[in-house]
């Protein structure tokens, strides 16, 4: 399954390639962009844990960039 979310205060490209390496990491994601020019993530992850992948994103978003939202 393979969503698209806009980001809000996100202040850096630097902060993007980070969260973008980290969300690729958790287990259940396949694939995972972040664009700082647009503001948005694009998250690929297993259809039934979708809802735990993203809980686990929020969370690692918010360590890299604490000002970040993901509008869900």
């Amino acid at each position: 399954m393979k969503k698209r979310f806009k980001m809000q205060d996100l202040d850096c490209a630097n902060c993007a390639a980070k969260m973008e390496e980290a969300i690729k990491k958790i287990d259940g994601v396949k694939d995972a962009n972040v664009s700082f020019m647009t503001q948005k993530l694009t998250v690929e992850a297993d259809e039934d844990r979708f809802d735990d992948v993203m809980a686990q994103i929020i969370k690692v978003c918010k360590k890299v960039e604490p000002d970040c939202t993901i509008l869900v």
